[in-house]
């Protein structure tokens, strides 16, 4: 589904997953669950295209649950939020609060995959990794300063004009609103989240 001049939402995937067009190469923000990712190829191979990175904002299964396919099909570059690196890799658990929706999202995993990069080593000109945590450890979101657009996975969304964030599955709630107002300095921009539809910024 077209949300704009190169921006595509990638339809029916659990956690919104949107492939930029950029200097003629395909950016892929976010993987989906493990069950989204032949979602994701058959998009690609309808266009006889690929992605050639792809860029997580942070590592709960429904944002990396297709990589592994992914990487298995098309080999992207795959850029991790550092502090979540090991997440990615399987050597690492995602901290959580407690309580039952952490005990639901620990019964979902993703299969590890080596073959990730640190968000650190992205050297994409036009892409801006923003620093977003308190929904996850290294929770990022993406500006593309040329489009006016930031891609924001799970740190905001809007609902009857109030910017909000799922505290269920939100680690740190006082950092989650910090980010919050991080966002919202990109003014003029369009915001386009995990969960929900995109919204401009004031």
């Amino acid at each position: 589904m077209k949300l704009a001049e190169n921006i595509e939402l990638i339809d029916g995937t659990m956690a919104n997953c949107y492939s930029v067009k950029i200097e003629n190469r395909n950016v892929l923000i976010d993987a989906g669950m493990k069950s989204s990712s032949k979602k994701i190829i058959n998009y690609y191979r309808s266009m006889n295209s690929k992605p050639d990175i792809v860029l997580i904002t942070h590592c709960h299964t429904d944002h990396i649950g297709g990589l592994s396919d992914l990487f298995s099909e098309f080999h992207p570059q795959i850029f991790i939020p550092d502090k979540e690196l090991g997440i990615a890799s399987g050597k690492e658990k995602m901290p959580t609060r407690g309580g039952v929706m952490s005990a639901v999202a620990g019964l979902m995993k993703a299969r590890p995959l080596e073959d990730v990069r640190p968000l650190s080593e992205l050297s994409e000109q036009g892409i801006k990794p923003v620093d977003t945590n308190g929904h996850t450890p290294g929770s990022t979101s993406f500006s593309f300063e040329g489009m006016g657009a930031i891609f924001v996975g799970d740190a905001v969304f809007e609902k009857d004009g109030k910017y909000e964030f799922n505290r269920s599955f939100t680690l740190d709630p006082e950092n989650a609103e910090k980010s919050i107002k991080r966002i919202l300095e990109f003014h003029g921009a369009v915001a386009y989240p995990g969960h929900g539809k995109q919204f401009r910024i004031p």
